[in-house]
């Protein structure tokens, strides 16, 4: 599968629509391990030098998938430090099932990327927003857990657009709302649970925020000179390497760069007008408009073998959607 997919599970018309399994109707917690290639355990194997004789690297050990014989290619996950203490899945799943699922077909889609160094599930919580008539986003929970110690345990609030399809996974954190909950690889997990179920109410006080910012992007007028502002400090030129006139390869980067920058941009500019969703009475010429043609670009158009997961919800992407996001509320007030 294409984004480095191992395996995954999806109900619906979501952006990563041609990799894994499509099901008739969202999963319940057995079917979402089962459905997501997620029934495993890791465990952790000490490393020695290939050599002889070897040695012993004390500082480091190995995490591999138990249900994967020795000398497996993809038996290896990761490597972490001798303090790191794996997070299995079935109690990952089992602590998010118990909050945000209690036994229900809420789960849209989830699986494993690589060799499984990184699992996830997208749960759909119990409300939605209505930003105007024919225009509704859908709230969902969505649990990342890593075996190779690449990111934290994490649990927050992402969105998606019905209309285009459109997703934003939200890292706000201040004292009216939380999005996010993160937990380290490290020390108990006795108190997750009762972290997560704290998190979990400040999730759906954040729902009721997120309504009401983008219904101000809808009222938000925002004409050309605004837009033009706003995808440059989205899309930023590169500066020109000082090396880029003496060496032909830095200089052919430089200008892949730039490209890709103009490429961007215009892009961005082209979907305000003519993307999914602008038809609609009263987005066309508002920020909110002008915001999802950025969500857009990064998730249907931006990059080639079709939308990527690990970027859309967990990299680059979703990186570059928040910095979209934080921009859009910068023009609230």
């Amino acid at each position: 599968m294409p984004a480095n997919v191992g395996k995954m599970f999806y109900y619906g018309d979501i952006p990563w629509h041609r990799e894994g399994r499509k099901l008739e109707l969202p999963a319940d917690r057995e079917e979402a391990i089962e459905l997501g290639g997620l029934d495993w355990e890791v465990e952790t194997v000490g490393i020695r030098t290939d050599e002889e004789p070897s040695s012993n690297v004390g500082t480091r050990f190995a995490i591999v998938r138990k249900d994967r014989p020795k000398g497996h290619s993809e038996r290896v996950v990761g490597v972490a430090h001798k303090d790191f203490r794996p997070l299995q899945n079935r109690e990952g799943i089992r602590i998010f099932d118990s909050i945000f699922g209690r036994g229900k077909r809420v789960y849209h889609t989830g699986g494993y990327l690589g060799s499984g160094e990184v699992v996830w599930l997208l749960a759909e919580l119990p409300r939605k927003i209505r930003v105007l008539k024919g225009d509704e986003v859908i709230p969902y929970a969505l649990f990342t857990n890593s075996h190779n110690g690449s990111i934290a345990i994490d649990f927050r609030l992402t969105t998606v657009r019905v209309v285009c399809q459109n997703t934003l996974s939200l890292a706000l954190n201040d004292d009216v709302r939380k999005t996010v909950f993160k937990h380290a690889h490290q020390g108990s997990y006795a108190d997750l649970e009762n972290d997560v179920k704290a998190f979990f109410e400040d999730t759906l006080n954040a729902v009721d925020s997120l309504e009401g910012q983008f219904r101000q992007m809808v009222c938000r007028r925002f004409d050309d000179d605004l837009v033009k502002g706003y995808i440059e400090s989205l899309f930023p030129m590169p500066v020109r390497p000082k090396r880029a006139d003496m060496d032909r390869r830095v200089e052919r980067s430089f200008m892949m760069r730039v490209e890709k920058t103009e490429r961007a941009r215009m892009g961005v500019d082209y979907l305000r007008k003519a993307g999914s969703g602008m038809d609609l009475p009263g987005v066309q010429g508002s920020l909110w408009a002008t915001f999802n043609a950025v969500l857009e670009y990064v998730d249907h158009h931006n990059g080639k073998g079709g939308p990527s997961i690990s970027s859309t919800l967990l990299g680059p992407g979703a990186a570059l959607k928040r910095k979209a996001f934080d921009l859009a509320v910068g023009h609230l007030y």
